[in-house]
């Protein structure tokens, strides 16, 4: 992972492919690993083994364009139709992204929730929630 502690989050966006999906207000991404344990009767610690597969999984959120009709639209087709988003970039700054590195025909984004909410006078804010199968790789 990038040295993101002196990175400032106004160069952030989310792409598919390089067609800016949505004006992000904020991102976020997950990436845990289980430990493998064998706990055995009369140690008084665990034994780790190894380390599982990861776990990667994030959240974008920024505001509808309705004019959008590439990439929202594609987002949200993935959502509704279960599939995976090919080309979904999270990038952090203009040159550092993640990606599912596709080197596996199981690696891609999914769309787990799509949430939209308004209020009177207000922008209408998007939300989108994503879990990756297989690889995700900085680029």
């Amino acid at each position: 992972m990038s040295d993101m502690n002196t990175k400032s989050g106004t160069e952030a966006a989310v792409k598919i492919e390089t067609t800016i999906v949505l004006a992000m207000a904020s991102w976020s991404f997950t990436d845990t690993r289980e430990a493998l344990k064998a706990p055995v009767f009369g140690d008084t610690f665990n034994k780790v083994h190894g380390m599982g597969t990861r776990d990667i999984s994030g959240s974008v959120a920024g505001y509808l364009a309705t004019a959008d009709t590439t990439g929202q639209d594609v987002l949200v087709a993935a959502f509704e139709a279960g599939t995976t988003v090919s080309g979904f970039r999270l990038y952090v700054d203009d040159d550092i992204y993640y990606t599912a590195d596709g080197t596996d025909d199981i690696d891609g984004v999914y769309i787990t929730s799509y949430n939209v909410s308004a209020a009177q006078n207000e922008i209408i804010p998007v939300e989108f929630n994503f879990e990756v199968s297989g690889s995700w790789t900085e680029v």
